[in-house]
Parts: C-alpha cells; sequence; structure tokens
C-alpha cells in the first residue's frame, strides 16, 4: 500500500509495510519548534460516492419512518368498515411475511 503525505519538507511519500522509517530532519527533536514552512499540512478529500452517501442520509433523517398521514387514513377507512384491500394483495403480503428466504431460514 502506498500512502503519500503532502508536505512542505523533504518527506514526500513513503511505502507502509517495509519498516523504513522516514528521514528526520537536523535539529528535530531537540525541544526546538521547527520553521512553520517545514510542517506537514494536512488534507482531506471525501469522495463523491460518500458525498452522495452523506446527502442521503441527511435526506432519509428528514423523512418520518412512519407515515401518520397514510396509516390515518387507513384507520378512518377501517373504523367506518370501508377499507376493502384487494384480496390478492393481502395473500401475496402473508406469503411473502412468512416465506423462508424473509425469515432467514
Amino acid at each position: 500500500m502506498r500512502v503519500t503525505n503532502k508536505t512542505d519538507g523533504p518527506i514526500s511519500s513513503q511505502t507502509m509495510g517495509t519498516g523504513a522509517l522516514p528521514s528526520v530532519p537536523a535539529g528535530a527533536g531537540t525541544g526546538s519548534p521547527a520553521a512553520p514552512s517545514s510542517l506537514p499540512t494536512d488534507a482531506l478529500s471525501v469522495s463523491s460516492g460518500a458525498q452522495f452517501i452523506s446527502a442521503a442520509q441527511a435526506t432519509l433523517a428528514g423523512i418520518p419512518e412512519v407515515r401518520t398521514d397514510k396509516v390515518e387514513a387507513i384507520r378512518a377507512q377501517i373504523t367506518t368498515d370501508t377499507y376493502n384491500p384487494p384480496a390478492d394483495a393481502v395473500a401475496d403480503g402473508l406469503v411473502k411475511a412468512h416465506s423462508p428466504q424473509r425469515l432467514g431460514t
């Protein structure tokens, strides 16, 4: 695996897993602060896929888990005895809900 370390100093890249250590500039570790130009800079880049997932999660967070408008409409139909779903749709739903693939067996 190759890791690129963007710096303004002498370390430009290193290979992981080789055990090799990057060279250390003279005077490093002596307690004296390094000049700002020799400090490595951090960089972050987020892939377009990660940005898409983040946007999708934000959108999904705004959608309620229960669609109360639909629940209330069906509840009102049940109360007034006007809810008559198609028998085929009910049967298909029961088969799907109790099929071995759905139950994980």
